[in-house]
């Protein structure tokens, strides 16, 4: 501080937040009080000064580096060069500003800690030829409230002035018909005929397709008109007024070339697909880097709020900079830091209620009853049936499982700072009540953020983003377990309870079930999940053009699962809980230089970069509970106990080099070379992954210049390799077991067992070779804008698990085995249909068509999908992989309908006279052909209306939901769905589609695999319709405020029969592959229709 000035006001934020930056943790408590500073901050400061011969520049900077005071004004309104001295003592700001404009043609304003400079008077433009003038004022805005420093100038003058943090203006000496020029960085300009009216509202449009617009890749940013690969940019304006609780929810169907599916279970799996599936046995999940850091934990614990912008890196030349980890597409997070000057306050407040959007109709307990007494006579007695058909017994377990959810998410952000340091802290949380009882999701979040601009030469970033999560989740999984189908198969005829207390169980229908109530109320899981995600950013400006950023983080996640079971719903107690832990620490160390000669420009950049993770798990059980009392908590009131634990540890060091070379803002040619070695293989270490990408941007092209039909054509073209090393850290090294033998006698020995892994020390890379070839063009004076690609990714060498017999000693080893094909075309278009000054309407829409296809097994015949449900399906599941197919195929029989004697048929493909497993045929897949979103953006004066529809083409999915409920197998024994009623033998003959009750040796388990369950999964979603009114505060008179009423999943047109065609019932991945084993539905969590009021205040 310059010793001359002296400011009797408390702490100067300035000293105190360079004092923070050593205590980071705490700058979230430091900071939160000064953003509450009281509205009269102005009147309570005071200044002694004693400046001679200072420019205006030097006094207005020395005030605003060490106060919370801001300047706007216009630079040509002000002369900044001149000359004055001042001598206070204990003043008020406003008398230093008396003095400081003191004989000038500037007025000011002072609003709490904005000052406004302004021209006294200016000329009127004699061009207007208008002797009338007057003053006017209005507020500038965009969607998301106020837009302060918009400019605000008459046309062809300097008369001008700017908004203040309010957004609000004041233009005095206007002549009447002159035009009002607006403009703001990164929104289109606007011009505004001045007429009667002494009042406007201006509303700014986002410039989104802008060329200068700054995109985030790999290890630095470009221009979007240098990008010469295949990056979608999705900001947060995008999704703003949508009931968005975790992040991967904005991707769904607003990037081409990406799908996601959600369980839609709060605070449930999310499976995220760029460009398809090109592994069988591992994850087929893409990178995400939040800030740079690859956050191992995902997307959990993120505040959407938080989000700045989000890129997705499609095709090989933006991802091979990340090389053995980018072969499934990278999620690059940008988040948001304070701004310089402005000082902002953002509360959010949502509250939801959710209900079940469609259920299947269930047989009611006299419909059941009746329909048994065809089965077995008599098992229900005139009185019962009567009791049954008046409603004074039985139960509707779906009505018992089924509730209205409530969800609630709040959102609170402070940001500030000057042009020194910057700040912003934001907390969220977010309760989930879900449509099915007992199951919860609870979320709390906290991110702190600081920048500074320490030295010219350094300057430093640090952040630190937490979060808590509690879930209690029932089991929804492709499981005979699942809740949803238990519900729907339990026989209405029964009561909740027994009368000595327990919980009924079902002697009918879900024979092999527990209580659906009981699994609710008693039996429950819980889940805590601690996220820390943390990172220091040191970038030093070495010379001009050359900087030098290091970059260290952590990602910490810990996980505690817990289970019990009680005798009131299970035949025995049992209690269960494990901890999973895993730390990952990355150092980031990047040399980037950036130079341009004449048409010459050049970025080149240098990165070293080392990961380290471990992994720590522990698990106890056991079973037979002395009491029940304590639950889970207490592992010595086990009769049984068993424990096991596990450790594993693994890293990475990686160099990367790229250059980026533009000539004439028309010839761009990037290229990328990365080298990774892993601890995980055991010869080959090292992995090399190159790419290539060139464009031709020819719209900037001289012969171009003199149409008018096409702006920004660009062409872009790109080719490499990048890689997965996607196994366990020792897979490679030939690892023994526990075994117990007891050598012929009673007492056994605890031995090991060679047999569980093979080693293969020279198992290598999983590598994808990608090629890339894309158009970009506006047309209609860039009204319409389209992005289109051709891709075809290619994985070779992929990581295949095969297994060997156990009479040969048994166990599992790793091979480089197999090939994997995603080619198609994503593509997407904006149009700006109309613009106006009250009215706009705005319409994006994307498509993604995509063919996956297994090229090469090594041999093999085919790699069978899992049997998830023992003695429903075939012994080798109902998925299968074999060359020419896709991942996740159907494989079942061919159902032709009912024969003569009632019982399902199928197509005898070998003509044996048999129907067997070698009459089955590949029948459908899981993997939607053509997957696209369309989102309208409408704006009238104060209101917003969004509309978004998502859609889906190709896939197929199994019911078997629709299976068990009208089919007499073991597990499942009987009929619950109404829909058999009328279309069964008895009641239609050969007709119909489900034999008899009494039928005789019916095949349930080829039908179970086979294409008379096997339904078309395409569908056309509304799904989320949004109404938003904005309310200025120069009429609320204390914050703009936005009000938003939200429906999600209004409306879908399918043909599929179950709760969602979209729905998705997760594999465990125990058991086997998610996308192998995907489209299978036995109980996906209800698709919910749900109903959002928010109100946003920004103060």
């Amino acid at each position: 501080m310059n010793e001359n000035t002296r400011f009797t006001q408390r702490k100067t934020q300035s000293k105190r937040l360079i004092r923070v930056m050593k205590f980071f943790l705490l700058f979230a408590f430091l900071t939160a009080g000064s953003c509450f500073a009281s509205e009269i901050y102005s009147q309570e400061t005071s200044f002694s000064m004693n400046y001679e011969n200072k420019t205006v520049k030097e006094v207005i900077n020395e005030i605003e580096n060490n106060s919370e005071f801001i300047f706007f004004y216009l630079d040509k309104s002000i002369d900044l060069n001149r000359k004055v001295s001042i001598n206070v003592k204990d003043q008020k700001i406003d008398t230093i500003l008396n003095q400081l404009f003191f004989g000038t043609e500037n007025n000011y304003s002072i609003s709490d800690r904005q000052i406004i400079i302004s021209q006294k008077e200016t000329p009127v433009n004699t061009e207007t030829k208008q002797k009338d003038t007057r003053t006017i004022s209005g507020i500038v805005r965009d969607n998301m409230g106020p837009v302060t420093g918009a400019n605000i100038v008459i046309k062809g003058t300097t008369n001008g002035t700017i908004s203040d943090l309010d957004g609000k203006f004041t233009l005095e000496n206007v002549p009447t018909n002159a035009i009002l020029q607006i403009s703001y960085i990164g929104y289109l300009p606007q011009e505004i005929t001045v007429g009667s009216q002494s009042s406007y509202n201006i509303m700014l449009k986002e410039d989104s397709q802008s060329l200068d617009e700054v995109v985030v890749v790999g290890y630095g940013t470009v221009r979007k008109a240098d990008l010469a690969g295949s990056v979608a940019v999705l900001d947060n304006k995008a999704f703003k007024d949508q009931p968005i609780t975790q992040v991967s929810d904005a991707l769904q169907g607003r990037v081409s070339g990406v799908q996601v599916q959600n369980s839609g279970v709060p605070g449930g799996t999310v499976k995220i697909r760029v460009r398809g599936s090109g592994s069988i046995n591992r994850s087929n999940d893409p990178l995400y880097v939040i800030d740079g850091i690859v956050r191992e934990s995902g997307l959990t614990g993120l505040n959407p709020e938080d989000i700045q912008s989000m890129q997705i890196l499609k095709d090989a030349s933006s991802t091979a900079i990340y090389g053995s980890r980018g072969a499934n597409g990278v999620v690059l997070i940008t988040t948001k830091t304070g701004k310089a000057n402005v000082r902002q306050i953002m509360f959010d407040a949502q509250i939801g209620i959710g209900t079940v959007a469609k259920r299947y109709e269930t047989l009611n307990p006299y419909e059941f009853a009746t329909l048994y007494n065809t089965y077995r006579k008599d098992t229900f007695s005139p009185e019962q049936l009567s009791a049954f058909q008046n409603g004074t017994a039985g139960t509707d377990w779906l009505d018992e499982i089924f509730q209205n959810g409530i969800t609630q998410d709040y959102k609170l952000t402070l940001s500030g700072g000057s042009d020194k340091i910057q700040y912003i802290v934001s907390g969220n949380y977010v309760g989930q009540e879900g449509v099915v009882k007992e199951n919860t999701n609870k979320r709390y979040q906290a991110r702190a953020n600081i920048t500074s601009q320490l030295t010219d030469w350094l300057h430093l970033t640090a952040d630190v983003n937490a979060s808590h999560n509690v879930k209690r989740s029932a089991d929804f999984s492709a499981a005979k377990g699942n809740i949803v189908n238990i519900a729907m198969n339990y026989a209405p005829v029964l009561g909740i309870m027994n009368e000595n207390g327990t919980y009924t169980r079902d002697p009918y229908s879900a024979i092999t079930q527990l209580n659906p109530v009981g699994l609710l109320n008693e039996q429950i899981g819980e889940s805590m999940r601690d996220i820390v995600n943390a990172h220091i950013d040191l970038k030093f400006n070495i010379l001009p053009g050359l900087t030098f950023t290091t970059s260290n983080g952590i990602d910490y996640n810990d996980v505690k699962n817990y289970s019990f079971a009680t005798t009131k719903v299970s035949s025995s107690s049992s209690m269960g809980n494990n901890d999973a832990y895993r730390m990952t620490l990355q150092t980031t160390n990047n040399l980037t230089y950036n130079g341009k000669w004449g048409d010459h420009a050049l970025t080149a950049t240098a990165v070293y970069e080392a990961t380290q993770s471990e992994y720590r798990y522990m698990d106890i059980s056991g079973n037979n509970l002395m009491t029940e009392s304590v639950g889970w908590w207490n592992a010595e009131m086990a009769g049984t106990r068993n424990a096991k634990n596990d450790y594993s540890k693994w890293a990475l060091m990686s160099g990367v080099g790229r250059i980026m070379y533009n000539y004439k803002d028309r010839y761009m040619l990037t290229g990328t070379i990365r080298a990774d070695g892993s601890s995980k293989f055991f010869n080959d270490k090292w992995g090399w992954f190159p790419s290539i990408a060139a464009a031709w941007s020819m719209g900037n092209e001289d012969f171009m210049q003199h149409q008018n039909i096409i702006q920004d054509l660009k062409i872009r073209a790109s080719y490499g390799l990048i890689g997965s090393q996607a196994i366990d850290p020792y897979e490679t090294l030939g690892l023994m077991s526990q075994a117990m033998y007891a050598f012929g006698g009673n007492a056994y020995y605890t031995g090991y067992w060679i047999g569980q892994t093979v080693a293969t020390p020279d198992l290598s890379w999983e590598t994808t070779h990608q090629f890339d070839l894309g158009l970009d063009f506006s047309i209609l004076n860039r009204r319409l804008n389209v992005s289109f690609d051709y891709f075809d990714k290619r994985t070779k060498d992929g990581l295949l698990k095969r297994t060997i017999p156990n009479y040969d000693g048994g166990g599992s080893y790793w091979v480089n085995a197999a090939e994997i094909s995603n080619r198609g075309i994503d593509f997407s278009i904006n149009a700006n249909i109309f613009e106006g000054s009250d009215f706009s309407w705005n319409t994006t829409f994307n498509g993604t068509y995509l063919k996956n296809e297994v090229k090469d097994l090594a041999g093999l015949d085919f790699i069978q999908g899992a049997n998830i449900a023992s003695g429903m399906f075939s012994t080798d599941g109902v998925t299968r992989i074999t060359v020419g197919q896709p991942i996740g195929a159907f494989y079942g029989y061919e159902w032709t309908g009912l024969d003569a004697a009632g019982n399902d048929s199928f197509v005898d493909r070998n003509k044996d006279g048999i129907i067997d497993s070698k009459d089955r045929t590949f029948i459908g897949k899981a993997t939607p052909d053509f997957t696209l979103g369309w989102n309208n953006s409408l704006h009238w004066k104060n209101w917003d209306l969004n509309v978004f529809f998502t859609g889906s083409f190709g896939a197929e999915r199994f019911n078997m939901v629709r299976y068990t409920g009208t089919s007499m197998t073991g597990d499942f024994a009987f009929i619950t769905l109404k829909e058999y009623l009328n279309d069964n033998f008895d009641t239609k003959g050969q007709s119909a589609r489900y034999p008899s009750v009494n039928v005789k040796g019916n095949n349930y388990q080829a039908a179970a695999t086979s294409t008379k369950y096997l339904e078309s999964a395409n569908y056309f979603r509304l799904d989320n319709i949004s109404l938003s009114y904005n309310l200025p505060k120069a009429v609320s008179k204390f914050a703009d405020l936005r009000f938003t009423f939200s429906c999600q999943n209004l409306f879908t047109i399918t043909s599929y029969k179950g709760m969602d065609p979209a729905g998705i019932s997760f594999v465990d991945t125990g058991t086997g592959s998610v996308d192998v084993n995907d489209g299978i539905d036995l109980g996906a969590y209800p698709l919910t229709r749900s109903y959002t009021f928010g109100v946003r205040m920004n103060f």
